[in-house]
């Protein structure tokens, strides 16, 4: 009687084991058949400087459609400019590139984000105001 009882509960976790595996990890597709969609919303991005070792200084950066490029978002409020100014990322499998672009007038941003979940991307940047430029590295959570 033992002998059955054990290979039962054997029979169990081995169930077990194998369910577990069957669960679905964090897909990074969008499910609409558009690149753009998994990075829409509101991020939260703690960033840090490079060089100067500064404190994490976290602000919020939201993704929306570009709608003069179906390849493109725009990010407002990147690299804390302000909610009125906006920087055009290129959307390619899980990475948004942003080209070198001035942003606002004397300011230039530049840099990639790779989402690395569908709720976490991490970011290098570079931005130029007044000849200074600054790089960061930042992780951003949705």
């Amino acid at each position: 009687m033992k002998t059955g009882n054990f290979k039962f509960k054997i029979l169990i976790a081995s169930l077990v084991l194998i369910m577990a595996g069957c669960l679905p990890e964090d897909d990074l597709d969008p499910i609409t058949g558009d690149i753009r969609d998994k990075f829409l919303g509101t991020w939260r991005f703690t960033e840090k400087q490079i060089e100067r070792g500064t404190d994490d200084i976290s602000f919020s950066v939201t993704i929306s459609y570009d709608p003069g490029n179906s390849a493109q978002v725009l990010l407002r409020n990147f690299a804390q400019l302000g909610n009125q100014y906006s920087a055009y990322g290129i959307v390619t499998g899980n990475r948004i590139t942003i080209p070198t672009q001035e942003v606002s007038p004397g300011f230039e941003v530049s840099g990639t984000g790779t989402m690395s979940t569908i709720n976490n991307m991490n970011w290098e940047y570079t931005t130029t105001a007044g000849g200074d430029q600054v790089s960061y590295t930042a992780k951003a959570v949705k």
